[in-house]
């Protein structure tokens, strides 16, 4: 517990808001103060001259202090981290190259709708524009995928700054705010009492609205009239901790309920209810009303246009944020409110209502939901059985393995375009949150980083990378930093020593460019062995299941080298190149 809360303290302190104890300090001091009293308990950062106030001053405050490889990194974790716990995640880059470096973690959790706060150092704002020591000028590169940007310009504003940030962060829609803190700002020391009041930070449930009572009614009127009704939910769901209600709701009415993002898992992807992302089509492209709970219909989605969507549907619209209702599908019920409270409104009004639901429960529609799942498993168990033996090993194989021997609560992360596609097939997400993945961004390398932050976000439970030697590639050195803090990440590298499958899946490049390969069949089980790690080297399908149990059952970060097939791409490449690689 960071010094000085005592045990009944709310998490978000009140008195943050107002001025600390007087007596001079200086910037890293204030933000420190910021970081306790928000309850922050991990900073990823690199160091670096223009942020060395703010790592002097983290230990005093109970802030533990994660320092990773590489900047890019340092992002990815924050974003896991807010993805898994559902509070902020916190990094801090140095000026310049520390914040560029960054940049893509940042855009990542961005178009993730991700509640990351970035600190960074920077030049003095006397030497803008005249050639100072690693100028940039953050703010404005960040802007386009920040929901909130600033430099700060006096000392006295430093700590009413940074609350603005988690402000912004953390209410709906949910993304990363940057905050810039010059050096000649940063290393001042003046009284602490100057510090300018406001921006007080609220708990996530006092600001939640529910949803207008009038409309209540008539959303289950349109759902109990339906033949065809489907529930899709988003990340509203997840940032709301809606989890619990949204089952509720479908169990009470017997709607199937389709969840993607953040929110998949809401309802377990093994309930009878569960429409799963991979067979969605006969249902999201057929359904006569859909309700959309905090769910957004991105390019994922298909921007929610026909044939992946129904067309002749009507839409109601829940999320707390008004800008996303109507904007891709003409919501006929517009609804502004949180997930939680809404799905609480309208399980209520059901009761008092005494509204039978019984003919959705017995319905074709509902059966038939049944039917899909059950012909999609057969399917991919006829598929996997004929290739299980095939060597060099097939990614169906290592998938099915995989999922069958983590534990149900692991969280998983995604860092491999063609693993994505087979663990889609395979894994079933049991809660929201439990598959961390490169969002709308779609970069590789992320999965270290990201696999450290879910760790440190959910001590005690499995944390599972899915990777490819691309990806590894560029962010796996920070497998050191788990080792160095003794977070027991587990890696699944799919080693096929290239950065894409076979030119045969992709007619457009063959014969009219090098091949993308790397040196054949690198040893990274033998690099990481040497850093702490343990490793297992698996070429033979029969050695997969076994090497995984070893390595989940460690105790330690792990990493299973798998020589896969490089002919084999992700599964929908043959048909569609641009596939989402979402899982």
């Amino acid at each position: 517990m960071p010094r000085g809360k005592k045990a009944n303290q709310s998490l978000y302190d009140p008195a943050a808001a107002e001025p600390q104890s007087a007596g001079p300090v200086d910037g890293g001091e204030l933000v420190a103060r910021v970081l306790e009293s928000q309850n922050v308990q991990y900073l990823f950062a690199v160091n670096g001259g223009h942020t060395f106030p703010i790592l002097a001053a983290l230990r005093a405050h109970g802030v533990k202090l994660i320092h990773m490889r590489h900047e890019q990194a340092c992002a990815y974790a924050a974003d896991a981290y807010a993805r898994t716990s559902g509070r902020p995640g916190v990094c801090s880059v140095t000026a310049g190259c520390g914040l560029t470096n960054a940049v893509t973690g940042l855009c990542a959790a961005g178009l993730a709708g991700s509640a990351v706060v970035c600190i960074a150092g920077q030049h003095p704002t006397t030497e803008d524009q005249i050639g100072s020591f690693q100028e940039a000028y953050g703010s404005e590169v960040c802007r386009t995928f920040s929901k909130f940007t600033k430099r700060v310009l006096d000392w006295s504003t430093i700590e009413v700054d940074l609350r603005q940030a988690f402000r912004e962060a953390t209410t709906p829609p949910q993304g990363p705010a940057l905050l810039e803190i010059p050096t000649n700002i940063l290393y001042e020391s003046r009284d602490a009492a100057e510090q300018r009041r406001g921006a007080k930070v609220y708990p996530p449930g006092e600001l939640r609205a529910a949803g207008d009572p009038a409309k209540i009614e008539r959303m289950l009127e349109l759902l109990q009239s339906a033949q065809r009704p489907l529930l899709a939910a988003g990340d509203g769901v997840f940032w709301s901790g809606a989890a619990d209600e949204l089952r509720e709701f479908v169990e009470l009415t017997g709607v199937p309920a389709y969840a993607r993002r953040t929110g998949q898992g809401a309802v377990p992807e093994d309930h009878p209810l569960a429409v799963r992302g991979v067979w969605k089509k006969p249902f999201t492209g057929r359904a006569d009303v859909v309700l959309a709970i905090g769910f957004r219909f991105w390019s994922g989605e298909k921007f929610g246009e026909p044939p992946t969507w129904s067309g002749n549907a009507r839409y109601i619209q829940v999320d707390a944020t008004p800008s996303r209702i109507g904007l891709h599908v003409p919501a006929e019920v517009a609804v502004v409110g949180d997930a939680k409270l809404v799905l609480r409104q309208l399980i209520d009004a059901s009761q008092r209502l005494g509204l039978s639901w019984a003919r959705h429960a017995e319905s074709a529609w509902r059966q038939e939901v049944a039917e899909v799942r059950a012909n999609y498993e057969r399917a991919i168990d006829e598929a996997e059985r004929k290739t299980r033996e095939q060597v060099p090993i097939h990614p169906d194989r290592v998938c099915r393995e995989l999922c069958g021997v983590m534990d149900r609560d692991a969280t998983v992360v995604i860092d491999s375009f063609t693993l994505s596609g087979w663990m889609t097939q395979w894994f079933r997400a049991r809660f929201p949150g439990q598959v961390v993945d490169a969002g709308p961004l779609a970069p590789v390398g992320h999965g270290v980083g990201m696999a450290i932050g879910a760790q440190l976000a959910r001590p005690g439970k499995q944390v599972v990378l899915v990777t490819g030697d691309g990806g590894l590639g560029i962010g796996g050195f920070d497998i050191e930093t788990a080792v160095r803090y003794g977070l027991p990440i587990h890696t699944l590298l799919w080693n096929n020593s290239s950065w894409g499958p076979a030119f045969e899946e992709m007619p457009l490049l063959k014969g009219r460019t090098d091949p993308f390969n790397m040196l054949e069949n690198i040893r990274y089980d033998r690099m990481f062995s040497v850093l702490g790690c343990h490793t297992e080297h698996v070429e033979r399908p029969g050695e997969v299941r076994a090497a995984l149990e070893r390595a989940l059952g460690s105790g330690k970060a792990s990493l299973v080298n798998v020589i896969g097939d490089k002919h084999i791409g992700h599964p929908r490449l043959g048909g569609n190149l641009l596939g989402s690689t979402q899982l």
